[in-house]
């Protein structure tokens, strides 16, 4: 069991809620899915099926969100295909991009978790492609913009 999987299973989701006030309790087999996929359209059938409109929709977060991002980050840590690493960068912009009317402060909230993997997405950025590498910087700037300039420019020193 890797550490993405070991997150999941940490978390009270019963307690979370997803869009329209439902409970989060589908969202481990959800993780679960996206980690297995075994090729990217999988992987975004996954996502249209369970993230899209259920954690996140059109820049609103659900309160699931915070957990969600702990997940993620924990997943990045363990060995994934580039096709679920992708999907999981995407995820977290996407949850740290939105907000909240009904929770005002779950966007910070959202931003501290991910704080805590900062250097954890350092280190994606360096072994990223091109493309996964720029979704890491976009992640990393909806954290801190002064971080994402640091990490870019020891990226481009690095090169």
């Amino acid at each position: 069991m890797g550490y993405g999987e070991r997150a999941i299973a940490a978390v009270n989701w019963q307690a979370l809620e997803v869009s329209g006030g439902r409970t989060a309790d589908d969202l481990p087999a959800a993780l679960l899915a996206l980690f297995r996929s075994t090729t990217d359209a999988e992987a975004e059938q996954v996502w249209w099926k369970s993230f899209e409109n259920k954690v996140f929709a059109q820049n609103t977060i659900y309160g699931a969100a915070e957990a969600t991002i702990n997940v993620l980050l924990a997943a990045l840590a363990d060995e994934r295909p580039q096709h679920v690493r992708g999907r999981i960068l995407e995820l977290l912009f996407f949850l740290l991009n939105g907000g909240s009317d009904d929770d005002p402060t779950l966007a910070e909230r959202c931003r501290e978790q991910a704080r805590q993997g900062l250097w954890l997405l350092a280190q994606e950025a360096r072994v990223a492609s091109e493309l996964d590498r720029d979704r890491v910087l976009d992640v990393i700037e909806c954290i801190d913009l002064q971080r994402a300039d640091f990490v870019r420019a020891a990226l481009t020193s690095s090169h």
